[in-house]
């Protein structure tokens, strides 16, 4: 799946999370407003005043942590022969496979806070790089990452300023 349907599909889900965390919709709606001023030249979203908006890349990020877009596994096949402490020695041409949710949802990563509940700001303090996979990782990963995040934000940024998304 590439293309506009991910990025779609990672909008309807937090459409969804807008409609059932109206909290949260508020914040995220204060601090677009915070951003763009209507009587001013500093209304119309800019790639530098996007990449400012520390809240709102917090928010899509939790949105997709907890519904990522990428299929519920990754599978890769081992190269060569790799040892792992505790575990033992994964032989090369071995399937490995790594289930998206259960690192998305480990409370052992994702604490204190509990990992079922939408709370952004778990997102404000440094949490370990191969936590977060919704596109993927590592030399394969979604090629369009960075491009989808901008469209999102700038979908809700855009959408917000004038809408809300009510149950």
């Amino acid at each position: 799946a590439v293309g506009y349907e991910t990025t779609s599909t990672a909008l309807a889900y937090a459409s969804y999370v807008l409609a059932t965390h109206p909290n949260e919709q508020l914040k995220l709606q204060e601090h677009i407003d915070s951003h763009f001023h209507p009587d001013t030249d500093n209304d119309i979203p800019t790639y530098e005043t996007i990449l400012k908006m520390e809240y709102l890349d917090m928010f899509i990020r939790e949105v997709l942590r907890m519904y990522p877009i990428v299929p519920v596994v990754i599978n890769r096949q081992s190269t060569e022969d790799f040892h792992i402490s505790h575990v033992g020695t994964i032989p090369a041409g071995t399937i490995v496979t790594v289930d998206i949710y259960s690192v998305h949802f480990d409370p052992d990563l994702w604490g204190p806070i509990d990992p079922n509940v939408f709370y952004p700001e778990r997102f404000a303090t440094k949490w370990h790089p191969l936590a977060w996979i919704p596109f993927g990782i590592g030399p394969r990963n979604c090629v369009g990452m960075r491009f989808a995040l901008m469209e999102m934000k700038l979908v809700l940024i855009l959408l917000l300023k004038i809408y809300s998304i009510i149950d």
